[in-house]
């Protein structure tokens, strides 16, 4: 054999072997299970909710959104805004904040509404004007119930508000019977007109639109609540204990929930499945998230310290 063709088959055979390399390297990467340890970031958290079929919880942080479903988070491929006054309908979910970068909206986003799970979202009012970090509206009333910190273009001085036609028209609440500084708002998911203020003095409610409030829960610092009926609320205090209290509206009582022992931080969101009653979840403001699956009896923490834990 000549020296030529010699080298031609040593080159065609490095060639191949090269090949093979190459395709057993792809392979690898294509077979391998993803790591266990691997996490999903939490940079910030500005809501917390499950979604209508009950299958994901749902957090709304300063790129878009994750999602928990079947033990795992993910980052769903959705608009990346920052959302702040998450508040989530039976249809979706309405929102303020700020536009995500090449975002074509305006900043701030004043009141828009998503249908398609984050996928769009639609203007609904104030776009360009206000961020409302108090926002809250009714699971299936869509009642909108707003904080403005300053004067706009619909609302002519600071305050709450409220619109039930889709925020054609606007309303001042008088917030007759309120004491302390306002922590949080609830709004009622089925009663038009309901409305929960939370404080550092207590929790209060209004079957008025807010025109008078009356004293539900005395002398606590309430950081957060939802309704997870139509005459319950789930309320977290943080006072010199953290707690979470279900408070029955008809029967006047209140029912303390076991909290893990290993709780950082207070309880900033707490989020209700309406799809399976047995579901709950709270997050605290130092980033960790724990989900519930036999109302409230044990606890799995699923975000710890802004890295989101898969469930084994």
């Amino acid at each position: 054999m000549s020296k030529r063709k010699r080298q031609q088959k040593s080159l065609k055979f490095g060639l191949g072997w090269l090949l093979i390399g190459i395709l057993g390297v792809f392979i690898a990467i294509i077979l391998i299970p993803k790591n266990e340890t691997e996490k999903v970031n939490f940079p910030d958290l500005h809501g917390l909710s499950y979604s209508a079929d009950g299958t994901k919880l749902v957090a709304a942080v300063h790129d878009g959104l994750r999602e928990f479903s079947k033990g795992e988070w993910s980052i769903p491929d959705v608009e990346k805004n920052d959302y702040m006054g998450y508040s989530p309908t039976k249809d979706g979910f309405y929102s303020s904040g700020h536009p995500g970068q090449g975002s074509n909206l305006k900043n701030p986003l004043g009141i828009v509404k998503s249908t398609d799970n984050g996928k769009s979202v639609d203007i609904v009012d104030l776009h360009g004007e206000v961020d409302f970090h108090a926002l809250s509206v009714g699971y299936e009333t869509e009642d909108i119930y707003v904080f403005t910190p300053e004067a706009n273009s619909k609302m002519k001085e600071p305050g709450f508000y409220y619109s039930e036609d889709q925020a054609k028209t606007w309303n001042q609440m008088k917030m007759n019977g309120i004491s302390g500084t306002p922590t949080a708002i609830i709004a009622h998911p089925t009663k038009k007109g309901v409305i929960a203020i939370g404080t550092d003095q207590g929790l209060y409610i209004s079957d008025n639109y807010g025109e008078s409030f009356e004293l539900l829960l005395d002398e606590s610092y309430v950081s957060s609540a939802v309704f997870s009926s139509s005459d319950e609320i789930i309320v977290g205090i943080n006072t010199n204990d953290k707690e979470l209290i279900k408070l029955d509206l008809v029967n006047n009582t209140k029912t303390n929930y076991e909290l893990p022992n290993d709780v950082d931080g207070n309880i900033t969101f707490i989020s209700y499945n309406y799809s399976n009653k047995d579901e709950l979840a709270f997050a605290t403001d130092q980033m960790n998230i724990y989900i519930s699956n036999d109302s409230g009896k044990n606890w799995d923490q699923v975000v710890k310290t802004g890295a989101g834990q898969t469930e084994k």
